[in-house]
């Protein structure tokens, strides 16, 4: 198993390798809006600390 192509080893010792799946692709806008949402969550969870104590 060659370091740089530890993504396709499929286990096999005659250097076989595994098949590709295909990956959905995020789009500019799709992932600024999870990047949104994760700062969102993590802002409401400063506050409600913040809050309590």
């Amino acid at each position: 198993m060659n370091w740089w192509n530890w993504w396709t080893y499929s286990g096999s010792s005659g250097g076989h390798h595994g098949t590709t799946t295909s990956v959905p692709e995020i789009d500019a806008s799709t992932g600024l809006l999870a990047v949104a949402a994760i700062i969102a969550i993590l802002a409401f969870a400063w506050e409600r600390r913040r809050r309590q104590a």
